[in-house]
């Protein structure tokens, strides 16, 4: 049975074994994780069951290079890496995952991973990736090899598709794998069947200083891009923050795909695209989408054509939208928008409205838009940039969440948050709570929710919901304590408290977060850890998203 004592016995071990900056087995981390039973990890400690679910989840997160892997060295900057001995970590070869943006690299010749973290909840994620990578790995080598004495008899069999019904497994469950592993996924399910897992791990820093150095080089490259390319200095603007993800605030101030139309639904009739049928149900109304969002949802395929790509990045230069990539060593990318933008925009999003249009126009204020950053590390970000601008006159965050009381397709919007890394309870003004002038098709829109913070996605398991679920915290997520965490520095004149309730109805700026339900974790059919939201969800992201510009614009506005 599980309980909460054992996630906190989990994360002090490895932690703590950690600290040793020296190497240490993965193997050596895995029983105290199973013993938590994660609820994204349910039949970890089942020898004779391969965990699916946690197998694609975790393969989603790590680059396919991980099957090569001996090693992997966690550190923040290249800086460190040099101090450690490794002096050309940034040579090496760049590698990517499917579903978490981080910066990593990969040696052929010593089988050496690098994986540059931003704050501890990047250890937490790692760490407990890994040990659900191995552990799955390990355990379908040895079924795997049960049932096929020979390669000869385990190659056929993939080539036959006969592994269901040998083995057992579902065939969505075959599929979803085959899926997450790639276009190689053959050549992965070799490495399988031949070898297990034996992963290492070393940590090369991991003091607080070290996170906020890496965030400074961060903020110091949008700080630097910025001024020369508009001579002008973020330390002297005002700034709106929004923290959700590159694709909403441009498509809709810019409005390229709605002007693009014609185009994008031709590119999908002669592509003969399945998304055929949701647009034809839309035009029916059967599906109660608004035509915006799906234009924009399906711009995202066909942006990188050259017909679409030299109109976008014309329109967005003279709109003075600027893109800035991230530096080497964080894995936030940053879009700056000056808030006379909308105001200039021909294609602005219909649904958003201006009814002072000179003073929109006039307005000096830009609009800070990140890619969510992962756990803590939307606190070391929050707090560099209030530290380092004029004024910053709003937060708002925008970012998925699972939901105890809610389905996919429903909107959050959260009066309260606990934080598990502070075990503070926050009390905020969420402008969102009075002010949401959308509906929503696709779902509800819950007022006043209680919301909490968590460690980590696997750090996660039934006792831990059912406390939330008692004390009706019904949202969870990653950064919410984060950002309120580093307000709460910018309300008071102390550094951050701990295990108390903090007040920050009084907080010196606007403050709103929306949540969109991407997980029901008491539903296993809706857990997205190996899947994605796609159009179940789109609506939701881009309400919260028209409702962040709307508030922009109001306030700009004087209302």
């Amino acid at each position: 049975m599980s309980t909460i004592e054992s996630i906190e016995l989990h994360v002090r071990n490895y932690r703590s074994a950690l600290k040793s900056n020296l190497e240490i087995t993965v193997s050596s981390l895995t029983n105290y994780h199973l013993r938590m039973e994660s609820i994204l990890h349910p039949s970890g400690d089942n020898p004779n069951i391969v965990d699916f679910a946690a197998f694609i989840y975790s393969v989603l997160r790590l680059s396919p290079e991980t099957d090569k892997t001996q090693l992997v060295l966690m550190g923040q900057n290249p800086q460190v890496f040099t101090e450690a001995g490794f002096p050309d970590v940034t040579t090496w070869k760049k590698v990517i995952s499917k579903a978490r943006r981080r910066t990593r690299y990969f040696n052929p010749h010593t089988h050496i991973g690098a994986s540059f973290i931003s704050s501890i909840t990047d250890v937490d994620d790692i760490v407990n990736l890994l040990i659900a990578y191995q552990s799955e790995w390990n355990k379908f080598h040895t079924i795997l090899k049960t049932h096929y004495p020979t390669f000869h008899s385990f190659s056929r069999a993939v080539r036959k598709n006969l592994i269901t019904t040998d083995i057992g497994i579902s065939p969505k469950d075959w599929q979803d794998f085959c899926t997450a592993l790639g276009k190689n996924y053959r050549l992965r399910l070799q490495r399988i069947y031949l070898r297990q897992q034996d992963l290492r791990l070393r940590l090369l820093a991991g003091s607080w200083i070290d996170y906020t150095k890496t965030v400074q080089f961060w903020w110091k490259n949008i700080n630097t891009s910025y001024s020369h390319l508009t001579s002008k200095h973020l330390s002297q603007s005002n700034i709106y923050l929004v923290s959700s993800n590159l694709h909403s605030l441009m498509n809709l101030i810019t409005g390229f795909p709605q002007a693009s139309k014609n185009h994008l639904l031709a590119h999908l009739k002669s592509d003969q695209s399945p998304l055929l049928e949701p647009w034809n149900q839309i035009q029916s109304q059967e599906l109660h989408i608004p035509e915006n969002d799906f234009l924009n949802f399906i711009f995202k395929d066909y942006s990188p054509l050259p017909e679409f790509r030299a109109k976008f990045l014309d329109l967005r230069s003279k709109l003075g939208i600027l893109s800035i990539p991230n530096a080497d060593y964080l894995d936030v990318n940053t879009q700056i928008f000056p808030v006379a933008s909308l105001a200039k925009s021909k294609y602005l999003d219909p649904r958003l409205k201006i009814t002072k249009s000179k003073r929109i126009t006039d307005s000096s204020a830009i609009i800070i838009n990140i890619d969510y950053p992962l756990g803590f590390a939307a606190y070391h970000i929050l707090n560099e940039i209030l530290e380092n601008v004029g004024a910053v006159k709003g937060v708002y965050i925008l970012g998925k969440a699972a939901v105890l009381n809610s389905e996919i397709g429903d909107i959050e919007i959260p009066r309260t948050i606990f934080d598990e890394h502070t075990q503070n309870t926050y009390l905020f003004n969420n402008c969102f709570n009075s002010f949401f002038p959308f509906p929503n098709h696709q779902g509800s829109i819950l007022t006043n929710q209680k919301g909490v913070s968590v460690l980590g996605t696997f750090l996660e398991n039934e006792a831990l919901l059912k406390k939330y679920s008692e004390n009706n915290l019904t949202v969870v997520e990653m950064e919410s304590g984060p950002y309120l965490s580093a307000i709460t520095e910018a309300t008071y004149d102390q550094q951050l408290p701990r295990s108390t309730i903090v007040e920050l109805n009084q907080a010196p700026l606007d403050v709103g977060i929306i949540n969109y339900t991407s997980d029901t974790p008491y539903s296993q059919a809706k857990n997205l850890g190996a899947g994605s939201l796609n159009l179940n969800g789109i609506e939701p992201v881009y309400l919260g998203s028209l409702a962040i510009l709307q508030r922009i614009i109001n306030l700009e506005e004087g209302h």
